[in-house]
């Protein structure tokens, strides 16, 4: 068993399924981006991945559109039905769009894996609007290394599409993230890993010796 084989036996249902949502936006086309919705018991009621480019399913309503983020995608699926004890689990921390969507249904908790420099300080803001924070859910950071893979994934597809000022945020944040996605982007390993139908867990064991030198 592998090093990241041991690590993604460690990781809840949830998360697994996330991050092989994740996985399987970058093999569609699209940002490297997974979401899941869990209800009071735990178990799995809305899943999404981020869609913009990708039209295949028609079961995805927003697919397609700017709307298409993976948090946006889960809750169009879980329509009005969020309870409280609902959790949010995604592979990187919410846009703007999606936070605010995310306060709309007043799910209770939002775990995500890396943090998004790109909107550093929007949480704050929020919690100074009252009609806003009376309904702010909980947040979480997995990070580890887990959350430095979910970083690298999205920041791989972003380095060949974003906007250099999106990039520079990145690169303040993590440098040795992005260095280690300008790589791998221009190598395409990953790029061949999806297209060979490869799983989630050998793109992570591509980018495992990368991530252990993130912690030394």
């Amino acid at each position: 068993m592998t090093k990241a084989e041991a690590a993604w036996a460690s990781l809840s249902e949830p998360w697994q399924i996330a991050f092989g949502e994740a996985w399987e936006s970058i093999r569609s086309g699209s940002a490297g981006v997974g979401a899941v919705v869990t209800s009071g018991d735990d178990a799995v009621v809305a899943i999404g991945r981020s869609r913009v480019f990708d039209e295949s399913d028609g079961t995805a309503p927003l697919a397609g559109t700017w709307m298409a983020h993976a948090e946006m995608n889960a809750l169009a699926l879980l329509g009005r039905d969020a309870r409280d004890g609902h959790t949010l689990y995604t592979t990187f921390e919410p846009c703007v769009m999606c936070a605010a969507t995310i306060r709309i249904y007043r799910l209770p908790k939002v775990v995500y894996a890396a943090a998004d420099p790109v909107w550093d300080g929007m949480h704050d803001l929020f919690r100074q609007l009252e009609p806003i924070a009376r309904g702010l859910p909980d947040r979480e950071l997995l990070g580890g290394p887990w959350g430095a893979f979910a970083h690298l994934l999205h920041l791989s597809w972003l380095v060949d599409h974003a906007p250099e000022h999106v990039l520079e945020a990145h690169g303040r944040m993590a440098p040795q993230h992005l260095a280690v996605a300008t790589r791998v982007a221009g190598d395409r390993d990953l790029h061949r890993l999806a297209l060979s139908g490869a799983s989630v867990v050998d793109a992570a064991s591509v980018l495992w010796t990368d991530i252990e030198g993130f912690a030394g």
